[in-house]
């Protein structure tokens, strides 16, 4: 990153590691990062984030009943038919036993599962080297099992060389009981405005300052933190040619380019 961009290096070297790396999260995030879950609320109730605060809440709660449904009705044959590990876990592992023939395995105390991997041909993912490999206490010098809890290529390897199973190495929480558990909560029925009982609290009228602007571009209501703010330092170029000081409006090369 600073070969690439040392100013980008001094701005994210700020922030804690433990918010922006899978190597120093202590293992609590299997792979997510700062924005994931942000993102994933953003995805999951985008077009109800600027209803009122009843409307929003009752939205909120009918989309996670449904998806909650959802994902149960996937989850149920996929464990019915002894399905052991989720279809994203599946893929990972496929992925890592093809990479895993890329490597030579030394054993250096069969007692303790120590181990030496050296590449042999290039990954894509990694230089030229060698990495140990640590089953009993489940570290590896790529960091990958700490960060996500399944065995990574360099494990794989090591578990082919002395003939054990990498399934013993998987954390639960993807297996498929485990993700059926997550989605056998049940959602209670709402209950009809008709037939709710009679409010006798305070009014709450609503500031009509606060009511969205029917022209113009509409106001952004991404979920932001401190990686959305712009460098200010940082001059503003043109969309066309990509040079400072004008705009694509100003542009000089605006009409050369026209005809094309």
């Amino acid at each position: 990153m600073r070969t690439e961009n040392p100013a980008m290096c001094d701005w994210t070297n700020k922030m804690e590691y433990e918010r922006w790396t899978q190597h120093k999260d202590g293992g609590r995030r299997y792979g997510h990062m700062t924005t994931n879950i942000s993102e994933c609320v953003n995805s999951v109730l985008k077009g109800t984030r600027n209803l009122p605060v009843t409307s929003l809440v009752k939205s909120t709660y009918l989309r996670l009943a449904e998806l909650f449904v959802v994902h149960g009705q996937t989850a149920e044959p996929q464990l019915g038919s002894r399905h052991q590990y989720s279809q994203a876990l599946v893929k990972a592992i496929e992925r890592n036993l093809k990479d895993s023939r890329c490597f030579t395995v030394t054993v250096f105390d069969r007692h303790l599962l120590d181990y030496t991997v050296a590449e042999i041909t290039p990954t894509g993912k990694f230089s030229l080297g060698s990495y140990r490999v640590s089953l009993r206490d489940r570290t590896y010098d790529c960091g990958y099992f700490h960060a996500l809890h399944y065995p990574c290529f360099h494990a794989i390897a090591c578990c082919a060389q002395s003939r054990l199973d990498w399934a013993t190495y998987v954390d639960e929480v993807y297996s498929m009981s485990e993700v059926f558990k997550l989605y056998q909560m049940s959602f209670a029925l709402c209950i009809l405005e008709g037939l709710w009982p009679p409010y006798d609290g305070p009014t709450v009228n609503p500031d009509p300052n606060m009511r969205r602007a029917r022209e113009g571009r509409p106001r952004s209501t991404r979920i932001r933190n401190n990686m959305d703010e712009a460098d200010t330092s940082r001059p503003k170029r043109c969309g066309l040619c990509r040079q400072p000081g004008h705009t694509r409006r100003g542009c000089p090369q605006r009409g050369s380019t026209s005809g094309i």
